[in-house]
């Protein structure tokens, strides 16, 4: 029986497609698809899903069929029901990963937004002692909000770094 990295290796290959060519239809760096051939990483549901289309099989086919099958084209089942059930429990948690990522996001752009509406209004005077107070992180709100704009930079440098795997 084929590894799933060494199936997608091979329909790429039928397809003349490059790991490069793949890995920008498919959003993800080369490095990745190399990843995924080499059975380093698995593709989550929705990069599975993508490149059962890029590589026209259904992702049963990919998924479940053994060696003598897939030079034939035909589909037969290769995961037991518990690995079926690891690969759904792993995308599982990944999913609930990226909600509460999503939801940390969320949070700190309405935060942010609440503190630009409210310099936004205060007269001028007030404005420069609060920005300058925000640079000087001092226990105030502009230090409380350099803080959260330092978080919400780190968070954006992860959601980036996730996204490219």
């Amino acid at each position: 029986m084929k590894k799933l990295g060494e199936k997608i290796r091979r329909l790429r290959e039928e397809k003349g497609l490059s790991q490069e060519v793949l890995a920008e239809k498919l959003d993800v760096s080369r490095q990745t698809v190399s990843n995924w051939e080499n059975d380093r990483a698995t593709p989550d549901a929705y990069k599975l899903k993508q490149l059962c289309e890029i590589l026209g099989i259904s992702a049963n086919g990919i998924l479940e069929m053994e060696e003598r099958d897939f030079i034939a084209g035909e589909e037969k089942s290769e995961l037991s029901k518990e690995d079926s059930d690891f690969v759904e429990q792993k995308n599982d948690k990944r999913q609930v990963w990226r909600i509460l990522l999503i939801a940390a996001i969320g949070v700190i752009a309405v935060f942010l937004l609440a503190v630009a509406i409210v310099l936004f209004t205060l007269p001028d005077e007030e404005k420069a002692q609060v920005i300058t107070s925000a640079f000087t992180l001092t226990p105030t709100m502009g230090g409380a909000f350099l803080l959260v704009l330092i978080a919400a930079l780190l968070v954006a440098c992860t959601v980036i770094l996730f996204k490219r795997r």
